[in-house]
This record gives C-alpha cells, sequence and structure tokens, in this order.
C-alpha cells in the first residue's frame, strides 16, 4: 500500500503542480500494479478544484473508473472537500468524453 498523508503539504491544498508532482511520485512509487493507493485528507481543510483535478481526476481519466474505484482510497474526506473531488472527477470525464 503506498499512503500519502495530505495535511503534510498544507491545509489549504491548491496548485495543479504540487499535485502533479504528487501524483506522479506516488504512482511512480506504488508501481504498475499497487494494491491500493491512499490519500489522507485528514485535517486539510480546503481543496482546490485544479488540485483535485491533477490529484485524483487525471487518474481516473488515464487508468479507468474501475481501476481507480479498485486501487485509491481516499480517507477521511470530509463531505465538502468529497464535493470538489466528485465535480472535479465529472467534469474531467465529460471534457475526456467530449474530445
Amino acid at each position: 500500500m503506498t499512503y500519502a498523508r495530505l495535511v503534510e503539504m498544507g491545509k489549504d491544498l491548491s496548485s495543479r503542480e504540487r499535485a502533479r508532482l504528487l501524483r506522479e511520485e506516488f504512482v511512480r512509487e506504488a508501481g504498475v500494479n499497487p494494491a491500493r493507493l491512499t490519500f489522507d485528507f485528514a485535517g486539510v481543510r480546503t481543496l482546490s478544484d485544479s488540485f483535485a483535478d491533477e490529484l485524483l481526476a487525471v487518474l481516473v481519466v488515464e487508468r479507468g473508473e474501475a481501476w481507480f474505484r479498485e486501487h485509491v482510497h481516499l480517507a477521511n474526506l470530509s463531505p465538502e472537500l468529497r464535493l470538489v473531488v466528485l465535480n472535479a472527477i465529472q467534469a474531467r470525464l465529460r471534457r475526456s468524453s467530449a474530445a
């Protein structure tokens, strides 16, 4: 299992670039077929749309929804942050299906 405690990056997460670097590092460490990727949101107050898009929605589009559900676990996600994540994933899926 690969585990990231996101509050170590700050309580208010933004920046597409920071999210991209974290996602790339996380996937590289996990290898090609990870058992589970866990992103722990405990202590995170806010999450920008761009951070959620780059960290999570890109994984959904690149790897597929089934892969994401099987391999990615979002721990301690508040209802507010959950909404940001869901909106980012839905928007990315709409853009990718329209392309």
